[in-house]
């Protein structure tokens, strides 16, 4: 596989720079996502303040996020869910374990664009034990807001 522009993450920056770059005259491009699909952390913000500078509206992070997609699929740019790069080495080659299986992807540039996570209490160096049943912000937003758990 070979592709012009290879972008890694398909949240609202993977998908935007997806976007520009066929805008700008990259003539494959392709988002490779580890999730189940694309839009990344603006699925789980379902409160509005999304879109006012780039769409000129209000928007839910879905609908804007959806937006972002609707442009991917209308610019006709590949792009690649649950698949997890595992190296990039320098010549650009991509090495990725997708639904089926291994991948090699060779790129002419490639785009980090893999966002943001919290990070545990051990990562931050906080001493003590995390309480059962106590979650970070992210993965609350995720049971609440986009697999419907009280």
């Amino acid at each position: 596989m070979k592709y012009n522009v290879v972008v890694i993450g398909g949240g609202p920056a993977g998908l935007g720079a997806a976007v520009e770059a066929k805008k700008n005259g990259s003539k494959k491009v392709l988002i490779i996502e580890r999730d189940r699909e694309l839009g990344g952390i603006l699925n789980q913000c379902i409160h509005n303040g999304f879109g006012l500078h780039v769409f000129k509206e209000e928007l839910t992070g879905p609908e804007y996020a959806g937006k972002f997609i609707d442009m991917v699929k209308n610019e006709n740019i590949d792009y690649m869910l649950n698949t997890m790069v595992l190296n990039i080495s320098k010549d650009k080659t991509i090495e990725a374990l997708g639904e089926d299986g291994l991948i090699n992807i060779q790129a002419d540039a490639v785009i980090l664009a893999m966002g943001c996570r919290e990070r545990t209490r051990g990562a931050i160096d906080i001493p003590g034990y995390r309480p059962a049943g106590v979650y970070t912000a992210g993965a609350a937003q995720r049971f609440s807001n986009m697999d419907g758990y009280m």
